[in-house]
């Protein structure tokens, strides 16, 4: 027997639900059979149910992966309220609409400052017994505000009804980084401060704010992707190892990763702005917002105590991608040369997750110049790839089916969150205090984080 479970969209007409949203909920209706989500979109636009089903059809449509005979027999099981947050009436109509139900999930694809007032009335109108709460990021603006969201929640939902996102958790490439350092028992003795000399993870982007200048000066690039996605990215690099793949160990020894990193000290960030950001539209003429960070985290935890962490996310910068990269110590003498008499360093081993355009995983490793000296020259070796890894909306239909089947392994916990908030606080209201310019490395200033290990990984 099919399950239905009603499935209620907070911002369903906004850039989130559009963009990622609503294509993720087609996919998890094509990928699972046990079970349907009856949609109810609430927002302030002014549709009614046909309407927005014309809407819905009209968005999907646009999606290279769905046709648009999919997507009205997908619209056809959606369902549209119109009216506005601070409005008790709406929440009685939500409450009229879904009647008696034993599980609802609701998504709140809405600006942190309105989720006291959503969690608050979806409380009033007993939701709090049974809902499933999924919370977008960013959690807060900082620490205090993270801990007091926290506290509205837990007011009227349980910590287990609480789904905390960052999409990056559930992006197909991340979840192979545990498969790849778990399932394979020769990385173990080497994932430790004895074999490796250095970690580097990069997000970076070609592109500008793309429209978005309002919301994105409001937040800057700590905010928007090293507090959340990076932080979260590095755990599953560092991480030991689960007793079991699921649930709360995972998420606890993701926790333990961030509370072993110490506060970045403002000397080991350096935070720019890209030229020509300040007459992007929404961006105030004076704006110092950040769009560009480098930072140097120090962990101590027996396993990766003296080992360097670097993180470096921007907009506006040469190329787009986002990777880590685990850097190997040099061999310990010179021993093959590169010409009569020349000895020279070969380049460490190195793995490279490549996480955006890409899933690849390739291994740098030295192999033989051919001709008859000793000469080593460094090769590349795929592991792995995957060319579909890189949607976001994958990741969302992927975490909505976590939530469906209750299950909390990649979604934050308010531990981590307040870990990550700990670690960025030093330099979070930090100005941006240089400038590059667009389509170059970024700023010049970065290469002093990493004087010391030859340079940013290329």
């Amino acid at each position: 027997m099919v399950k239905r479970i009603p499935f209620v969209l907070f911002g369903a007409t906004g850039d989130l639900a559009r963009r990622m949203l609503l294509p993720a909920l087609v996919s998890v209706r094509e990928r699972h059979d046990d079970y349907v989500l009856d949609i109810l979109g609430v927002a302030s636009s002014r549709y009614d149910d046909e309407a927005f089903r014309d809407y819905v059809v009209d968005t999907l449509a646009k999606d290279k992966r769905c046709s648009r005979e999919e997507a009205q027999s997908f619209a056809s099981n959606v369902r549209y309220l119109a009216g506005d947050y601070h409005d008790a009436t709406l929440f009685d109509a939500i409450a009229e609409r879904l009647g008696s139900q034993d599980q609802t999930i609701v998504y709140l694809a809405i600006p942190p400052s309105l989720f006291e007032l959503v969690i608050e009335q979806l409380a009033r109108v007993g939701f709090s017994d049974h809902a499933r709460i999924m919370v977008e990021k960013p959690f807060g603006r900082n620490l205090a505000d993270a801990q007091r969201l926290s506290k509205v929640l837990l007011a009227h939902f349980r910590a287990e009804q609480i789904f905390r996102i960052d999409h990056f958790l559930g992006k197909e490439a991340v979840q192979n980084l545990l498969v790849f350092r778990f399932a394979n028992s020769i990385l173990e003795p080497l994932w430790n401060r004895n074999y490796v000399s250095r970690i580097e993870l990069n997000m970076l982007a070609a592109f500008g704010v793309e429209g978005r200048g309002a919301f994105y000066d409001g937040v800057g690039v700590v905010r928007d992707v090293v507090q959340n996605h990076l932080l979260q990215l590095l755990t599953l690099l560092l991480m030991e190892p689960p007793i079991a793949m699921g649930g709360q160990d995972v998420t606890d020894q993701r926790a333990k990763v961030l509370q072993a990193i110490q506060p970045i000290h403002p000397d080991n960030a350096v935070l720019a702005q890209y030229r020509g950001y300040r007459l992007e539209a929404g961006v105030a003429e004076d704006s110092h917002t950040p769009t560009y960070a480098a930072v140097r985290l120090e962990v101590n935890s027996w396993r990766w105590a003296g080992v360097p962490v670097f993180v470096r996310a921007g907009k506006g910068l040469r190329e787009t991608r986002t990777e880590a990269v685990v850097e190997f110590r040099r061999p310990p003498t010179l021993i093959f040369g590169t010409g009569e008499g020349e000895q020279h360093q070969p380049e460490p081993n190195a793995f490279n997750f490549h996480f955006k355009p890409d899933g690849r995983i390739e291994l740098l490793m030295q192999t033989k110049v051919p001709g008859p000296r000793l000469q080593s020259r460094p090769t590349t070796l795929m592991v792995a790839s995957s060319e579909d890894s890189a949607r976001s909306d994958d990741a969302y239909a992927q975490l909505i089916d976590d939530v469906v089947r209750d299950d909390h392994t990649r979604f934050a916990t308010q531990e981590s969150v307040e870990a990550a908030w700990r670690i960025v606080e030093p330099i979070l209201e930090a100005p941006a205090e240089t400038t590059y310019v667009v389509g170059s490395e970024g700023p010049r200033e970065a290469e002093r984080l990493v004087a010391d290990v030859h340079g940013w990984y290329r």
